[in-house]
């Protein structure tokens, strides 16, 4: 079911729903177009749209928002442990066109991003709350972020990252 058409594509409404939220603007309704057309409606909005509104405050509110979204999930699932959420994220990240895996507990590998042929370095910046929330959230780990120490879209071939304990502001700097 967690792959299933219709389950992506409600998966994409749903990051839509919660991106535009986040941004203070009215989602686009994409859950009724095919998979592909969806993916793409969805990347080029956010990409658009965090162009032209990044600032700190937005990247605070779509990790807040991402993160309440991933707590919500991880009690509808009853996930209740590490390797369950884990496998959830992998497939949840390869319904929108990322491929990644967990290397232990505490760092991600994120090996193809559909997103990379979209999104500018500092686009990728701003998205990444999202990543940060909704896998923090699901993993349920609230004291936790994603520091990114590479990314596709800035030459890389992939993107690596690891859950980190420092605090809000110290993370941001270093998204």
């Amino acid at each position: 079911m967690v792959n299933s058409s219709l389950f992506r594509r409600i998966e994409l409404q749903l990051l839509m729903n919660l991106t535009a939220h986040a941004l203070g603007k009215k989602p686009k309704r994409i859950w009724t177009l095919s998979n592909s057309e969806a993916l793409k409606a969805y990347a080029e909005f956010t990409s658009s749209t965090l162009q032209t509104d990044a600032d700190d405050a937005l990247f605070e509110r779509m990790n807040t928002e991402a993160y309440k979204m991933g707590r919500l999930l991880r009690r509808l699932l009853w996930i209740n442990n590490e390797p369950r959420a884990q496998r959830l994220i992998v497939s949840l990240y390869h319904n929108i066109g990322i491929q990644l895996s967990f290397c232990g507990s505490q760092h991600l590998c994120f090996h193809n991003c559909y997103f990379s042929s979209f999104y500018t370095p500092q686009i990728c910046k701003v998205a990444s709350a999202l990543d940060s929330g909704i896998i923090c959230g699901i993993l349920g780990l609230p004291a936790k972020h994603l520091q990114f120490c590479q990314r596709i879209t800035e030459g890389c071939n992939c993107c690596r990252a690891q859950l980190t304990i420092n605090n809000y502001e110290e993370n941001h700097r270093n998204r």
